[in-house]
């Protein structure tokens, strides 16, 4: 189903894309606060820098009030946090806006008999499914936690879950949308392909550039994370915990599944209109021949030389159309970008 939410927000900011994380901050207050600012800062970003920021600077003040440590004279890479993840929302909105005009340029809208799923990158139910699933994850598998430690209690059973997780899932939901969810709402669709692409790639060239930068934000967020979790430069005694390994690979794998899956879906999508379309053409042509099944003998009639001529220009187009949505270069920087973040990781551990 599609997201029943408006995509644009209406009112005192019309025309600004509206994502699942505005909808679930704004009744908290930074809707109102997000129309009352000077410029665009939509509620989920302000959200993200207010509670990342605000929840950070609470937990030094409690820390250097009761004199306990504070995590970064042991991690100063923890700092990184305060960046990450408002810039989680960021990326996130930047993919909203780059799906959206890559349907445009796709001409989704005229195309599809019906565009609506196409149109509207996250359905609404699909981040709660993520939230729920993250919550739960967290609250079973909480990993080592000093009961004595205050902060690092809340921070693990309140902070991470429910002030730090909506804005991960909005990310990832995101992400997953477009590594997943739209090849498959575009292999049950009747968009087909553009055969007349000049590039060579049936018109898909803009969800092909989606794959790779909607992966190229996860390569920079793995990257904070190992430098966050393995912090190679400090001297007080830091480790990294085998959940702390687990999780990074794991994310690391399943992100690289989701492109791969994309990847796939939209290869055999254009595979099968593909071969449809030969099919359809090789059907036209002999029907405007004499003998087509017999190389030796075939012959056209000269009433039919024009209207061959011309079917086979077209099975020529369809067969030189590549069965991939974007060129050799674009894969390429893929690749390098699903390697990095693994290779910073075991650079960073052996240190």
């Amino acid at each position: 189903m599609a997201d029943s939410h408006p995509p644009y927000a209406a009112g005192g900011r019309e025309g600004r894309r509206t994502i699942w994380l505005d909808t679930v901050v704004g009744p908290l207050g930074f809707g109102w606060l997000s129309d009352r600012l000077p410029g665009e800062l939509p509620p989920s970003l302000l959200y993200a820098v207010v509670a990342v920021v605000g929840t950070n600077a609470a937990t030094l003040l409690y820390n250097l009030s009761t004199g306990a440590d504070v995590i970064y004279t042991t991690n100063p890479y923890y700092a990184l946090e305060v960046v990450l993840l408002p810039a989680a929302v960021v990326a996130a909105r930047s993919l909203h806006r780059e799906y959206d005009q890559a349907m445009a340029e796709m001409r989704v809208a005229e195309r599809a008999s019906d565009p609506a799923a196409l149109l509207e990158i996250v359905p609404e139910w699909f981040p709660w499914v993520l939230f729920g699933i993250a919550v739960a994850t967290q609250g079973i598998f909480p990993g080592p936690v000093d009961p004595s430690d205050v902060t690092a209690a809340f921070g693990n059973f309140v902070i991470l879950p429910f002030i730090y997780t909506p804005i991960v899932v909005q990310f990832f939901a995101t992400y997953f949308a477009i590594e997943i969810l739209a090849p498959i709402r575009l292999w049950h669709s009747d968009v087909g392909i553009d055969f007349l692409d000049p590039e060579g790639v049936g018109g898909l060239r803009p969800i092909g550039e989606l794959i790779k930068k909607s992966y190229y934000y996860i390569a920079v967020g793995l990257v904070g994370y190992a430098l966050i979790t393995y912090a190679p430069f400090v001297e007080w005694g830091w480790t990294v915990s085998t959940e702390a390994n687990a999780l990074f690979t794991t994310i690391w794998v399943v992100t690289i599944a989701g492109v791969a899956f994309g990847v796939f879906v939209l290869h055999r999508f254009m595979y099968r209109e593909k071969r449809e379309e030969i099919r359809l053409l090789k059907e036209q042509l002999r029907t405007r021949l004499e003998n087509p099944y017999d190389v030796k003998s075939y012959a056209v009639p000269a009433e039919e030389e024009a209207a061959v001529e011309d079917l086979r220009e077209r099975i020529r187009r369809v067969s030189d159309t590549s069965e991939y949505p974007a060129t050799f270069s674009i894969w390429s920087q893929l690749l390098l970008s699903i390697v990095l973040p693994k290779a910073i990781q075991y650079v960073l551990a052996g240190l």
